[in-house]
């Protein structure tokens, strides 16, 4: 599963051909291009700032029998951005633990806020090392491919 600004990233950071691939977001711009870039991709309505918006998400992931890859990207120049992938990581926590060496890839543009993501990475370690789940926190220094937004 990814979130839209994941979009951004190229293609080998968001899984391997053939994988079912999940898109969560709220903009339609970019659940448009998901749709048209990634053929079979399946699109997910989600507002990552509300607790109820991921609550259903996780329960249509659970449906589908867990993850194997959660790809977020972030803005860590907006404190609020952080917040929500800190917000996803705990909310998808038991759908990664239904497939044995999970991964996570946090594609995170340099920023201020960034300090804040790394505190709580630091503070998951043992438990994501005791669920075998194992996590990539990539720096990006802009953004890669601009999309409207």
């Amino acid at each position: 599963m990814l979130n839209e600004a994941a979009l951004d990233l190229p293609l080998n950071m968001l899984g391997e051909a053939g994988d079912l691939m999940i898109v969560a977001g709220n903009s339609l711009v970019r659940m448009t291009l998901a749709e048209l870039s990634l053929p079979g991709a399946q699109m997910i309505w989600t507002d990552f700032r509300q607790s109820a918006s991921l609550r259903h998400l996780h329960a249509a992931i659970q449906d589908r029998g867990g993850l194997d890859r959660l790809v977020l990207a972030g803005n860590g120049q907006d404190g609020e951005a952080m917040f929500s992938v800190m917000c996803a990581v705990l909310t998808f926590l038991p759908a990664l633990r239904s497939r044995p060496g999970a991964d996570v890839i946090l594609a995170i543009q340099d920023g201020p806020a960034l300090g804040s993501l790394r505190s709580f990475l630091q503070g998951m370690t043992a438990r994501l090392r005791k669920d075998r789940i194992r996590v990539l926190l990539q720096i990006m220094p802009e953004r890669l491919h601009p999309v409207a937004a």
